[in-house]
């Protein structure tokens, strides 16, 4: 029988004196991410909440190999007070039992069982056919939905069961914080502009190819250089080092740490992606905002990639996989308490139909679905959506997959002329995207139209940035980099024109890194000079330090963007992480870089034929760069933003933004 477990929680800031942190296990393969040993509980550790925000629980006990997990386990929590962080044996409050304290009741007991790999030797054992390489988990499962912790403080979270390996009793303790967020909101409205993979010296690379100077000094400064804040964003997930943009903007989005893939989750190890413990997301939050606010708030989603991709469907969707799209499509008017957006703009197409290709739930049309259930006007292209001037909710969705990058959108069209793109399943080349600026302005005239009074939330996303940086094709990245800092001035100067800029705060920042920087300059003349066996004398066109030259890019026209791409004098640039390639530092102009081909991935001798020779830093199962560990910028202008200054997890950016909207009234 199932005996509901015991919580009890902890201010952090006391806790961790207090309190003996469970460290983070070394290694790179776990029996689950977050759960330390046998008996486990989601949230983890030292986990901090919104005070009044709902979540999921789910304990999960363990037995490895032929052991049986003990499923008379128990769960139970306690608040703690102050001066019980310092001598916590003498706390008068008791735990107490979860069901009864919560008031909720625990799904049926489940069980399942699950493999992994105890380390690196078992994991390619396995790959190359050793069927016992993998250890076996068997496990005993409850689950609590909706849970609610209105009052701020620290907990203590206690997980009993029977370790049958051993014959041990074994307790599991976890510290929670819920954290208090104040009623009165700083902002009506934030807009979170994410350049996906966007970091500090790719910044600076787009500043140096798109700036004028003189004398070393820039004579202009991108739009996010004039933000009055700036910090520093930490990226690691619940189990990793490194992080992917689902459980990155699922921190944005949800306060919570997760693991890779996840979205709104944290990532258990049932059979389901779809019944992991759930965390409340922003938007919902904002959609039962008190009416002391004014009422809920609206909620606007733009992309450059489909609108199902990971950090867009961070903000409404929960699934441990990120790549259950079709259903991700269907979650945003059909999920659990779904956040139904007021504004959807980007790619995806192909998961709204059945048609050439189409991969829609069900063969469901899901186009009309959103227009007769939910009322949404539905646009196809760029002059639709500039067209559009009603108050209705808006799905615009304008390629079958990810939107074209701006480089291909805006220089080299012929590009374009791929069949099957377009978004309605035609089997026709989409010839009429619109850029980011196009569908945030457009978004937000439909956000004010809706939701002046109440407010809104809008993320927008340049998901390229990172797309293209994973095929170390540096020029895309920069290029939609820098539609993203032209999208910001003129969303700013939009806000201005509408007298909304005193009302809005606007932060920039990447949900994620990649290892890319500058080292120098490159002629590309003299690198072209040489045969291809002259790989000595073409990396001798590299100038560093007194040699690295000014580019040749220029931005006459003024409009953001150099007028010319493949210039003679271009960037010495590359990344950490990256597949073995040929590398000649200039422009692809036929369409995106494909570096590496083969099932063991080696250079594509069609990218980069006349270049040089980079052996590779990756496995031979990665074909492309990957992401990194750094930090990254962030930065903020408006009411509120003097939050966001310093270094910071990217779960605060969550509570921070709570704390500016005035969430901390719930119901």
């Amino acid at each position: 029988m199932v005996k509901v477990l015991s919580f009890a929680l902890f201010s952090l800031a006391t806790a961790i004196s207090a309190v003996s942190a469970q460290l983070d296990r070394p290694g790179q393969f776990y029996r689950l991410g977050a759960c330390p040993d046998l008996g486990c509980v989601f949230p983890p550790d030292r986990t901090n909440f919104l005070a009044g925000a709902k979540f999921d629980v789910r304990v999960e006990v363990h037995g490895e190999d032929q052991i049986q997990p003990d499923t008379d386990y128990s769960l139970s929590i306690r608040k703690l007070s102050k001066a019980d962080t310092k001598d916590r044996k003498n706390n008068s409050n008791k735990p107490v039992d979860f069901t009864k304290f919560t008031k909720v009741q625990p799904d049926a007991p489940e069980a399942w069982n699950f493999s992994y790999f105890k380390d690196a030797a078992a994991y390619w054992k396995s790959q190359s056919g050793d069927k016992n390489a993998s250890t076996i988990v068997n496990v005993a499962s409850s689950a609590w939905r909706n849970i609610q912790l209105r009052e701020p403080g620290t907990y203590e979270v206690l997980l009993k069961y029977q370790d049958k390996a051993s014959g041990n009793q074994k307790t599991s303790q976890l510290i929670w914080n819920v954290n208090a967020v104040p009623k009165k909101r700083k902002a009506k409205n934030v807009i979170l502009f994410i350049g996906d993979g966007m970091t500090t010296a790719m910044i600076t690379a787009a500043r140096l190819i798109s700036k004028p100077h003189v004398s070393g000094l820039y004579q202009k400064r991108m739009h996010m250089d004039q933000f009055p804040v700036l910090g520093h964003v930490m990226t690691h997930s619940v189990d990793s080092l490194i992080t992917d943009s689902a459980n990155s903007a699922s921190a944005y989005n949800t306060g919570h740490k997760s693991s890779s893939g996840a979205l709104g989750v944290y990532a258990d190890s049932s059979p389901s992606p779809f019944d992991d413990p759930k965390q409340e997301l922003l938007a919902q939050l904002l959609r039962r905002r008190s009416k002391k606010n004014g009422g809920k708030g609206g909620v606007g989603i733009v992309t450059t990639a489909e609108v199902q991709d990971a950090t867009p469907a961070a903000v409404f969707s929960h699934t441990r996989q990120r790549g259950e799209k079709a259903t991700i499509v269907d979650q945003m008017i059909h999920g659990q308490d779904p956040v139904v957006a007021d504004v959807i703009l980007g790619g995806g197409g192909k998961f709204f139909h059945s048609k050439n290709g189409g991969k829609s739930l069900n063969g469901t049309d899901y186009y009309e679905a959103y227009s007769k259930e939910r009322g949404y006007k539905t646009v196809f292209d760029r002059d639709e959506l500039l067209a559009y001037n009603g108050k209705d909710p808006l799905l615009g969705i304008f390629h079958s997959s990810n939107l074209d990058v701006w480089l291909d959108r805006n220089v080299y069209k012929g590009n374009l002329n791929q069949t099957g793109s377009d978004p309605r399943g035609s089997g026709l080349p989409a010839l009429n995207q619109p850029n980011l600026d196009d569908m945030v302005i457009k978004g937000l005239e439909v956000l004010d139209k809706r939701y002046r009074k109440e407010g809104w939330f809008m993320m927008a996303e340049a998901a390229s940035v990172d797309k293209m940086m994973h095929p170390l094709d540096y020029d895309r990245a920069l290029a939609d980099l820098l539609e993203l800092d032209n999208t910001i001035g003129k969303t700013k100067d939009w806000l201005k024109r509408n007298n909304l800029d005193k009302d809005t705060l606007i932060l920039t920042t990447a949900d994620h890194g990649h290892s890319f920087d500058v080292y120098g300059s490159v002629d590309t003349q003299y690198f072209n000079s040489f045969l291809d066996s002259q790989e000595v004398e073409k990396k001798n066109s590299i100038g560093t330090y007194e040699n690295s030259g000014w580019p040749s890019y220029v931005d006459a026209d003024g409009d953001g963007f150099p007028d010319e791409w493949n210039v003679r004098y271009t960037l010495a640039a590359g990344t950490a992480g990256f597949p073995t390639h040929r590398e000649d530092f200039q422009v692809n102009v036929n369409g995106a870089r494909i570096p590496a081909v083969a099932q063991v991935y080696e250079a594509n001798p069609e990218d980069a034929p006349h270049g040089i020779n980079k052996a590779g830093t990756l496995g031979g199962n990665e074909s492309v760069g990957v992401h990194s560990l750094q930090d990254v910028p962030i930065f903020a202008s408006g009411p509120g933003s003097e939050l966001f200054a310093g270094v910071q997890d990217n779960t605060e950016i969550f509570h921070k933004i709570a704390e500016v909207l005035g969430l901390g009234e719930q119901k």
